[in-house]
Order: structure tokens, then C-alpha cells, then sequence
């Protein structure tokens, strides 16, 4: 005879039911936003600041605390838009734009963002701090050890044309839960934000060869 299922076994049965529903309607609501900030990408006739829209609607796709948005300059990454909302908050906008800017570095530096760019990968580390020692790349705490902040996850995507060639990379700093502490990037996320990096890089791409003819 089948035995009843415990009133702790149908709670964890309904607690399970509800996560599934909780994701199904985040990833709706995720991919309604792509297809808001993919429009408000390819309609920005201005490269500054359509370079700030990108980062900004990655953020807001992933409820990133940072950001910052690479681009490939010959051997180089060079900073082009970077964005933290704890800093802001400490310093002001004003304020926090000096702090956020850094000298180009080499791709062979081995860096997450410069490794994005090498191989085309995508790269999610759950604790920067915690990367093993037999990776490709390695986190650089120099930045957080200079404005005092503390850097947990990271999501660096390659923004990529549409013969394959990276011009950039999208790097996202520490997701938010809820009660907005940081948190690892969720995977589901990583197609979501290739597909806006993508967008991302032709709306680049043709804004570039628009300036180059003019």
C-alpha cells in the first residue's frame, strides 16, 4: 500500500513548484526588457552615448551593481564606459567619473576581460577572489584596492560582429539578490545578454563606419 506523502514532502513539492514559477516569470520579464533595450541600443544615433545605454540596459537586464564596457584599440583594451552605483553613491556623479577611469592595457595582460577578447568566451566567475590558479586568466584587485570596493561576481561577454570578429567586451559586476547583496551572475542569464551585447556591437560597428564616411 502506497504510504501519504508527509506535510513536509508537499511543502518542499510546493516550495519547488513556486521557484519554477518565480524563474519562468523572471525570464519572461528578462526577456520583455531585451527586447526594450535592444531598441532603445539600435535607435541611439550618438556613439557616447550609446556606449552608456549598452552597460546601463546590461545592468538593469542582470541587476548588475557595475560595469564597465571594453573597447579593442590593436593590441590594447581601452575603457570606454564604466559605471558603479556604490561609488556614485559615495562620491556623486561628478565624482565618481575620475575614480572609474583607467589607462588602456595590453590583451596579453591576463586579465577576465582581456581573455574575453581573445577567445570570444563568455565568463562568469562566482567569486573573482576565488579564481584557481591553473586558469587562462586572473582577476586584477588593483581597482577595487584603490577606491575601496569589493568586487565579488563577474560576467564578461565579448561584443562581437557579424563576421565574428570581437571589437569589445561587456564586463558586469556583482549581481543583486533581493535584499541587494551581491550574488553569482545566474546562468540563465548568460544567452540573454550575449544576444544584447550582439545588438550592441552592430549598432557599434555602425555608428563607427557612419563617423568614418562623414
Amino acid at each position: 500500500m502506497d504510504s501519504q506523502p508527509t506535510s513536509e514532502t508537499a511543502a518542499d513539492a510546493l516550495r519547488a513548484a513556486n521557484e519554477r514559477a518565480e524563474r519562468a516569470t523572471r525570464r519572461a520579464q528578462a526577456l520583455e526588457h531585451l527586447v526594450e533595450a535592444g531598441i532603445a541600443v539600435m535607435s541611439e544615433p550618438h556613439l557616447p552615448a550609446l556606449l552608456e545605454r549598452i552597460l546601463l540596459e546590461a545592468r538593469r537586464l542582470t541587476n548588475a551593481e557595475a560595469g564597465t564596457l571594453f573597447l579593442i584599440g590593436g593590441d590594447e583594451l581601452k575603457f570606454a564606459v564604466a559605471q558603479n552605483d556604490v561609488l556614485a553613491w559615495r562620491f556623486g556623479n561628478e565624482g565618481v567619473a575620475p575614480r572609474l577611469r583607467a589607462e588602456p592595457f595590453s590583451l596579453k595582460v591576463p586579465s577576465l576581460a582581456g581573455y574575453v577578447a581573445r577567445t570570444g568566451s563568455i565568463l562568469n566567475i562566482p567569486d573573482a577572489y576565488q579564481i584557481p590558479d591553473n586558469r587562462p586568466y586572473m582577476f586584477q584587485p588593483w581597482w577595487d584596492a584603490r577606491n575601496d570596493y569589493q568586487t565579488l561576481s563577474v560576467l564578461a561577454v565579448p561584443l562581437a560582429d557579424r563576421g565574428g570578429r570581437v571589437i569589445g567586451v561587456l564586463q558586469l559586476i556583482n549581481a543583486l539578490d533581493a535584499d541587494r547583496r551581491p550574488t553569482p551572475f545566474c546562468k540563465e542569464y548568460e544567452p540573454l545578454v550575449r544576444a544584447l551585447a550582439a545588438q550592441a556591437a552592430l549598432a557599434i560597428t555602425n555608428l563607427q563606419t557612419e563617423r568614418a564616411i562623414s
